[in-house]
């Protein structure tokens, strides 16, 4: 209300929302949708792009497209979720924040000017599956889901704040700050990135990337994003 800069109130509703991201640790949701991001681009390695992301759980026709991925991943969440009856707040998060970045991604890789075909797409999610690619993808991940996360906590609050003594002049104002904020979040999480490439070359070259190995990872991550939301809040404030 009184004025404060995107990344002091970032930090404000991080430091708030501190037993929020402890919940996340651990949260099946959000494991097993990084581990099936993780699948996905791995999958496209091999020659039969479609059988391998069945072998992980993800169902598609034969020759698949962009959405055929995204739901099968998205379904793959829901029938574990529903089966474990663990669906949360932050699963529902990174459910969402999965299927936005494998759909922004696989797109920018393999969209053309005369249609998307099933050997692009494939083509598109094997960059992915890169050392540099795939951070990229855990960049954006994390990102879509801070933003989510951090919306979570702030989406009722900035409306009561529109018109009148508020901190927004209006509509525009408030949707000026939600769009500077997910800048914000796409910024902070650049902090994952190196560390996604680093742990995802390490891990798939020693045995391979398992649920267990995944799990440490998101925890690692948060730990990073939480610090690092803290640390640009203070500076900015």
């Amino acid at each position: 209300a009184n004025g404060a800069p995107v990344a002091l109130v970032a930090q404000a509703t991080t430091a708030a929302a501190t037993n929020g991201l402890e919940r996340a640790r651990g949260d099946d949701g959000l494991v097993f949708g990084t581990y099936l991001l993780i699948q996905t681009v791995l999958a496209a390695r091999q020659t039969d792009f479609a059988a391998a992301l069945r072998g992980a759980h993800i169902t598609v026709p034969d020759q698949p497209g962009v959405f055929d991925i995204v739901t099968g991943v998205s379904e793959a969440i829901d029938r574990r979720l529903r089966d474990n009856m663990r669906r949360t707040d932050i699963s529902e998060m990174a459910q969402l924040a999965a299927v936005e970045s494998l759909t922004t991604k696989l797109r920018q890789r393999s969209a053309h000017l005369f249609g998307t075909t099933p050997l692009e797409v494939q083509r598109g999610a094997k960059e992915l599956s890169t050392q540099r690619g795939f951070g990229s993808l855990a960049c954006h991940y994390f990102a879509r889901f801070s933003r989510r996360f951090l919306m979570y906590h702030l989406g009722r609050e900035l409306s009561l704040h529109v018109g009148g003594n508020g901190r927004f002049e209006d509509l525009t104002a408030h949707d000026d700050f939600i769009e500077e904020l997910e800048i914000h979040c796409h910024e902070a999480a650049g902090i994952t990135r190196v560390f996604a490439e680093e742990w995802y070359s390490k891990h798939n070259f020693q045995g391979g990337i398992s649920l267990s190995k995944t799990r440490g990872f998101v925890n690692h991550c948060l730990d990073k994003l939480s610090h690092e939301f803290l640390l640009r809040g203070s500076r900015d404030g």
